[in-house]
């Protein structure tokens, strides 16, 4: 798959993968569908538009959308248990801790699950040994491009600047895949699949890294942490991740500041919905 772009084929992408019959304009102006067409199109074999659902061809068979639940054809009765899979998130610089939290979305998995199986054998069936900053990951081979392109702006802007060029020097762990659950759920993380990535430097500088360990030490206010502190990386780094299709954890409410995300779809719907 081509690295992350930012909408400028919608047009085309929507008139090629519609196969089916004349959309309806719910569903063809909902901007969810629009930012999950173009963020995946290599991905989509056919798109269907029935009724006010639309039905994705990929991976091991129909993905029904379901207002942006991505439900497989035997799950449709799983829609009051599942979230949609995009969320607000913002394109800015985080300047002030968010506001407090609400229970955290529960995203069904039936879209991985369809594209890059549910066992370890089939998932990393799609993944591979990549060195990213003289580090090695295993990833989902969706991210491979983009984290080359990553690493080529990163280093190119650490030979000017030394807030990066020290963040590099200080990053001492890198891994994505890890077959777990998201923390304090019973739904599989994008570590599963390969498709988030932790970086974890030698020092946080006393800073606040994840929520739950905030948690433990001021169990009711850990969301007013001011950005002061939190560690962060760089500016930089977090608009280069977010520019090649990886949202930032560090913009979550339930704060994950070294977590990065491969999200495409939750950036271009972002920025469609801010134009």
């Amino acid at each position: 798959m081509r690295g992350f772009v930012r909408g400028a084929g919608l047009a085309v992408a929507l008139g090629v993968l519609a196969t089916a019959a004349v959309p309806s304009p719910r569903s063809q102006d909902d901007l969810r569908v629009r930012a999950f067409i173009e963020a995946y199109r290599e991905l989509i074999d056919s798109v269907r538009y029935d009724g006010r659902d639309v039905v994705f061809s990929l991976g091991r068979g129909p993905i029904h959308f379901q207002g942006g639940r991505m439900l497989g054809a035997d799950r449709l009765d799983r829609t009051e248990q599942c979230d949609p899979i995009f969320y607000p998130y913002s394109l800015e610089p985080l300047t002030r801790p968010l506001p407090p939290p609400v229970e955290r979305p529960t995203p069904c998995t039936d879209l991985l699950e369809s594209l890059w199986g549910k066992s370890e054998r089939e998932i990393r069936g799609h993944g591979r040994s990549v060195s990213f900053l003289d580090h090695r990951m295993f990833v989902n081979e969706l991210l491979v491009d983009p984290l080359a392109a990553i690493e080529r702006d990163i280093l190119a802007a650490a030979a000017r600047d030394t807030s990066i060029a020290t963040w590099v020097a200080q990053l001492d762990i890198t891994y994505s895949f890890a077959d777990r659950e998201i923390a304090g759920s019973e739904t599989r993380s994008y570590h599963a699949w390969g498709l988030a990535i932790d970086l974890v430097p030698s020092s946080y500088d006393g800073g606040a890294v994840y929520w739950r360990w905030s948690r433990v030490f001021n169990r009711e206010d850990w969301h007013q942490i001011p950005i002061e502190g939190r560690w962060s990386p760089p500016q930089y780094v977090i608009e280069t991740f977010e520019d090649h299709g990886f949202v930032w954890g560090g913009k979550w409410a339930h704060f994950d500041v070294i977590h990065f995300e491969y999200r495409p779809a939750v950036l271009l719907y972002n920025r469609m919905i801010a134009e």
